[in-house]
């Protein structure tokens, strides 16, 4: 045997020693601590393994809590479900874009000081552009993030290829909430109409690209009337001039048939899909929120008969009855959000009781209604609406709109209402077709023709009597005693925190949760965030049941057709977008998050929101996750 094998045997030697040893050595310490000992040892054990296990099952229910609560996303099989469903063929899309806000004077390089318009200036003037804070800040090509700049022409070019590669052909419409032209922010260059009208033009000119063959809804905004906010009554002859240069501009966008409405007064109709045997047909209604805005020095509230702001809620009861009539339902758009800060408060009251006089029509739908009996009371049997979307705050939320107060409309004209009909005088004229807004309606608002864009009369509208007298020199309406001086509430709002706005909402919410029993009258509006980077450039794509479910186990097979669904909110990374040198890889929009899977509800239907927001008032994690999305995530909350 030669030394190394020697040396093999001497170390396995060793090693069956060693072991022997430790052996012997447990043997002896299991003597002297005894058998009590090691069993309470392994009782220990035990429990600490019963510790651990109590204390996963208790972050495992919590996270299922809290993803039943609607704060943890939901997880990735029930996104995947979510997908699935959403994707089915009795599901409808529609994009919700806003604000864009167009600019030709935008300059990459330039500097925010300048409204984004000039290069940075010399270096007495860059002294005092350091003053403002910002003045430094050097725009990118596609625009400056989280600044007052508008919106570049690349921008929108952007915006509208990645549209037409996205989601031409995949929508049933969109709508388009107002504010094309740019802001008046530059004192060296001041805007002028022209500059409005231009760029509504090149925005309806992306829209129609961006969506051939699709219905696009426009909408008049504050910033597509000028001066900004001053929008004069129907009939006077600078509202006649911005109704027609926006109807150029917008080319066949609104309807021919409701020419005649819109040239006088901002507002039509558009009908999107017509009414099927499973079905009630969907219309829009495009509002002109101007009329009720509470910063417009040129309109007053909503008391007055010839008010403009109370033409407007007629025309809309006026439409709402005709959609009752062909067996439609509505979709409402328009650029100021309806609320009590941003509106008149008799226009609001009248808004508020106007929008919820209705039910939506339980599945499947009901036989063609019969004729409208007015002193039956039947009036009241309007469609549902089914989305009210708006813009003008470049935010993402959504809040509620109830008629829970007293009406400020005066309950008859000169007569009394005929027993047991609660319609005030202007809401029977419409119904009757009588009085003032009865000859409306003969003159105007029944134009031949139906809301679609290739038929029906394009004649010029008539102006009634007395409407140019009535409104040039006319500031405010002296009897609504709730309006106050027009300049002072313009400027509050300017002054007031996109914070306050939230924290407003909030506040609303929490009234709504501890309503018992709930308002029937209850519905939801929602504004989208808006192209113009205020924050981040965003738009909504909604979905909603476009037809019944053909299952009865799907979660919505209880659900009228037209209930909103879900939406996605995508964005634009704007300072990742403008380092790249190169033309941006990749889709210029991402997804940001889901409704229902962030705050894990099934549907955007009033009883879902109102479930919600009792979860939200109960959760400073979801307020907060709330605060956060709302302003994109840019943490402008704070």
């Amino acid at each position: 045997m030669d030394d190394e094998a020697t040396a093999l045997l001497a170390r396995q030697h060793r090693g069956r020693r060693r072991q022997q040893q430790q052996q012997q050595e447990r043997q002896r310490r299991w003597r002297h601590w005894g058998p009590g000992v090691w069993a309470a040892v392994a009782a220990a054990a035990l429990a600490t393994a019963a510790v651990v296990a109590l204390l996963v099952g208790a972050l495992a229910a919590g996270s299922r809590r809290t993803e039943r609560d609607g704060g943890g996303g939901g997880g990735a099989r029930r996104d995947a479900a979510r997908a699935r469903e959403l994707a089915q063929p009795h599901v409808g899309r529609f994009i919700h874009i806003t604000d864009l806000h167009v600019d030709r004077l935008y300059a990459e390089g330039s500097t925010t000081y300048s409204s984004c318009h000039r290069p940075p200036p010399a270096a007495a003037a860059a002294a005092a552009a350091a003053l403002t804070g910002d003045g430094h800040r050097s725009t990118g090509r596609f625009g400056a993030a989280l600044t007052k700049c508008d919106s570049p022409i690349a921008l929108i070019n952007a915006t509208r290829d990645y549209m037409r590669a996205a989601w031409a052909g995949r929508v049933d419409f969109v709508a388009w909430t107002g504010d094309s032209g740019r802001h008046d922010r530059d004192l060296d260059q001041p805007r002028r109409f022209a500059d409005i009208v231009d760029g509504n033009r090149v925005a309806a000119a992306a829209m129609r690209a961006a969506f051939p063959g699709v219905a696009v809804v426009p909408s008049v905004g504050n910033n597509d009337v000028s001066p900004h906010n001053e929008l004069p009554g129907p009939g006077h002859r600078r509202a006649r001039r911005t109704f027609r240069a926006l109807a150029d501009a917008w080319a066949a966008m609104v309807p021919r048939g409701q020419e005649p409405a819109f040239l006088r007064a901002g507002y039509f109709a558009r009908d999107l899909r017509p009414r099927s045997a499973s079905a009630r047909g969907l219309t829009a209604l495009s509002l002109n929120t101007m009329y009720w805005f509470r910063a417009n020095p040129k309109v007053g509230g909503c008391r007055a008969a010839d008010s403009p702001g109370l033409e407007h809620l007629a025309w809309l009861r006026y439409q709402m009855r005709r959609a009752r009539e062909r067996g439609h339902d509505l979709v409402l758009l328009g650029h100021v959000l309806p609320s009590r800060d941003n509106y008149r408060p008799s226009c609001y009251r009248g808004y508020a009781r106007t929008v919820t006089q209705l039910a939506p029509s339980p599945p499947p739908p009901p036989p063609p209604p019969p004729p409208l009996d007015a002193a039956s009371g039947d009036a009241l049997a309007l469609p549902a609406v089914h989305a009210q979307l708006f813009g003008h705050s470049n935010v993402d939320i959504w809040a509620f709109i109830g008629h829970d107060s007293p009406d400020p409309l005066p309950a008859a004209n000169g007569s009394a209402a005929a027993a047991g009909d609660d319609r005030l005088w202007w809401e029977r004229e419409v119904d009757e077709e009588s009085g003032h807004f009865g000859r409306l309606i003969r003159d105007l608002w029944s134009a031949p023709g139906t809301n679609s864009t290739n038929n029906g009369s394009s004649s010029s509208p008539t102006t009634p009597p007395g409407a140019e007298r009535a409104w040039e020199d006319m500031e405010d309406d002296d009897d609504d005693e709730d309006s106050g001086p027009p300049a002072a509430d313009s400027a509050a709002q300017r002054k007031r925190l996109p914070s306050d706005f939230v924290d407003s909402v909030l506040g609303e919410f929490k009234q709504v949760v501890a309503q018992e029993p709930r308002n029937p009258r209850l519905a939801v509006t929602t504004i989208s965030p808006s192209i113009i980077p205020t924050y981040y450039p965003a738009f909504r794509l909604v979905h909603y049941l476009r037809s019944p479910p053909p299952s009865k186990r799907s979660p919505w097979a209880r659900l009228a057709p037209g209930t909103l669904l879900d939406y996605d909110v995508y964005w634009a990374d704007l300072p990742a977008l403008n380092r790249r040198r190169r033309k941006p890889t990749g889709p210029f929009f991402r997804p940001l998050y889901r409704f229902s899977s962030v705050y894990g509800i099934d549907s955007l239907s009033v009883d879902a929101h109102i479930e919600w927001a009792r979860k939200l008032v109960a959760s400073r994690t979801l307020r907060k996750r709330f605060r956060s999305l709302t302003f994109l995530g840019t943490g402008e909350q704070q």
